[in-house]
């Protein structure tokens, strides 16, 4: 079962590792990054990230999307995290099940694009692609919302999206 599908460019730090896995009662993190899976150092690093009891995969979207369509995941309690909207839209649209997707640290990092960003809340700043991506997860009938930790404010990310 996908508790959640977190959109978070920091992917596994202290939010996602410890606050969100203890209120959604994780048994696993799927991270699912086409760079991340390349890199043996950063998975080093993010492995290290992981609460004890939690299990950790590291796949490319195309690894990840198949990985979630294992019928032995539907008994585990799984958040997925992706760095970025491209990808949430990729594993949203392909993958059944998942019960919440979160937007919570997006668009913040120095970015090498050009394309002038606005703030939709304080911890996701997006450009006009993006928000066109985030657009279409909003379209897809799954609760969308940006909240930064599980004790901060929810925003209803359908709502941002259309201006209320």
């Amino acid at each position: 079962m996908i508790k959640m599908l977190r959109i978070d460019e920091r992917l596994i730090h202290g939010q996602v590792a410890v606050a969100w896995s203890k209120v959604l009662k994780i048994t696993h993190i799927v991270l699912i990054n086409d760079n991340v899976v390349k890199n043996e150092i950063q998975k080093m690093t993010l492995k290290m990230a992981v609460p004890d009891g939690v299990k950790l995969a590291i796949k490319s979207v195309k690894e990840g999307i198949e990985l979630l369509h294992d019928p032995r995941t539907q008994i585990m309690q799984i958040m997925v995290v992706v760095s970025n909207p491209y990808d949430a839209l990729a594993v949203a649209q392909n993958v059944e099940g998942i019960e919440l997707i979160n937007v919570g640290n997006y668009g913040l990092f120095p970015s090498k694009s050009k394309k002038p960003k606005r703030d939709l809340v304080t911890c996701v700043r997006v450009d006009e692609d993006e928000i066109s991506v985030l657009k279409k997860i909003s379209e897809l009938g799954i609760p969308f919302e940006a909240q930064l930790t599980p004790d901060s404010s929810k925003k209803d990310m359908i709502k941002l999206l259309k201006g209320e």
